[in-house]
């Protein structure tokens, strides 16, 4: 299904709409103005290449000022959904780790990143969290949702 029409402010409907990378690309990662969405988008194929070879990340939740009608988008939200049984404690590789740590995306790529395991109480929150509309938390929006 393809990505839905923004609405008359500028945002995704309200749900989670699956997409493919090649969608956000068509959509968002094109210039607008200037070149600061290609830019976001190119950071963007390289923070997803590193997460899908660390092999933890399921699928990721894009968010942000990126995915609106905003012509120079500050940033990208993400959240990085996990397996349901993943284990916050254990040890992991470093290509993992510079995956999941969000200092480290922050200052590689410019994201701001949560984790949450698939299915879990944490995921619900998180999706609510991204979903409310920053300057009128009473107003919901869509996000999309890349299935690695």
């Amino acid at each position: 299904m393809p990505i839905p029409a923004l609405d008359e402010n500028g945002f995704l409907p309200l749900g989670v709409h699956e997409c493919t990378l090649e969608e956000v690309a068509r959509r968002f990662g094109a210039f607008q103005d200037s070149d600061r969405r290609p830019r976001l988008f190119g950071q963007f194929r390289l923070f997803l290449a590193e997460a899908r070879a660390s092999g933890l990340v399921l699928a990721v939740i894009i968010d942000g000022s990126f995915v609106t009608s905003k012509p120079a988008p500050g940033d990208i939200d993400l959240v990085l959904v996990v397996r349901p049984d993943y284990d916050y404690l254990a040890d992991i590789s470093p290509g993992q780790y510079n995956v999941v740590t969000r200092s480290r995306v922050r200052r590689h790529f410019g994201f701001d990143v949560l984790l949450a395991r698939d299915g879990q109480e944490e995921y619900g929150a998180a999706i609510r969290f991204y979903q409310q509309v920053r300057e009128d938390p009473d107003r919901f929006k869509g996000i999309l949702r890349i299935t690695l």
